[in-house]
């Protein structure tokens, strides 16, 4: 597999601490990076980091803002998902 362009780990990141805002703590957005982080080191492919991600917003934030960060990160995990065939 090709190593993940850190671009798109960005633009992730990005994403997701934007919709989340002031409603997640230090602890919940550091567990945030480091799945995210699992994602760059290979571990985990784009579809799998996203959907981690989205259940524990679901679970300890908001189910809206986890289907907001879904829709919205889904280009992302789509140029991911063709990147790596």
């Amino acid at each position: 597999m090709s190593p993940v362009p850190q671009e798109r780990i960005d633009q992730m990141k990005s994403i997701i601490h934007e919709v989340l805002g002031t409603a997640a703590g230090k602890p919940f957005l550091a567990r945030v990076d480091a799945i995210l982080a699992d994602w760059s080191a290979d571990k985990l492919n784009a579809s799998q980091t996203a959907e981690k991600i989205e259940k524990m917003v679901s679970l300890f934030i908001d189910g809206e803002k986890a289907k907001e960060i879904s829709s919205r990160c889904a280009p992302i995990i789509m140029k991911s998902a063709s990147f790596q065939k």
